[in-house]
């Protein structure tokens, strides 16, 4: 049964990828126990140069939205979010990063703190927005078109392994064609916690 759930995946995301133009793409089926390993276990079975190389995607909500700002791309009220393992996600320059966005691009209509507020959505919310179940989340595919954010420390990488739309499932991503190719709009920014740069 898993292993039919797992070849359907690979098959799916497999057509979606190549009809939307991507080419340098890969998939793998991890082992059952994956998440049980440590960063450089992983590494070594994905055949990384290193654990920077491991990245995940999540989705994040920003829980005090307002839709009296249209704008949804400077404003958006989902996003799914790129970063690394080895570093710690910082909620409170994501909400900088776009009430800069939004304040820019509209001076007339300044945002404020108060109107952001992005934090993790929960599992079930994650599952209906994206057809993804924690730790398969993939940005491709999703049920809910929404922009990327993704961390600036990755931009310098060839490419990243990241969810592949099943627990079991791997996708090794090249940077510069999910920068182009990905449907929505694409924000690069610092957010990450200062210590845990080097």
């Amino acid at each position: 049964m898993i292993q039919n759930e797992i070849a359907e995946c690979m098959k799916k995301m497999t057509t979606y990828l190549d009809l939307n133009g991507y080419k340098k793409f890969k998939l793998f089926q991890a082992q059952p126990n994956y998440f049980d390993l440590n960063y450089e276990e992983r590494k070594t079975l994905l055949q990384a140069p290193s654990v920077d190389h491991l990245c995940k995607s999540i989705i994040m909500e920003n829980t005090k939205y307002d839709d009296s700002y249209p704008d949804h791309e400077v404003n958006p009220k989902f996003i799914c979010v790129v970063v690394q393992y080895i570093t710690k996600l910082q909620g409170e320059k994501i909400n900088k990063y776009f009430k800069q966005l939004q304040n820019q691009k509209y001076p007339n209509k300044q945002i404020s703190r108060n109107k952001l507020h992005f934090r993790l959505t929960s599992d079930e919310m994650s599952y209906q927005l994206s057809g993804y179940q924690f730790n398969a989340i993939t940005p491709f595919n999703m049920i809910q078109n929404m922009p990327l954010l993704i961390s600036d420390r990755i931009l310098n990488l060839e490419y990243i392994w990241f969810g592949g739309g099943h627990t079991d499932v791997k996708l090794r991503m090249d940077i510069k064609e999910m920068c182009t190719l990905y449907p929505n709009k694409v924000f690069y920014s610092d957010i990450i916690m200062q210590q845990q740069e080097q």
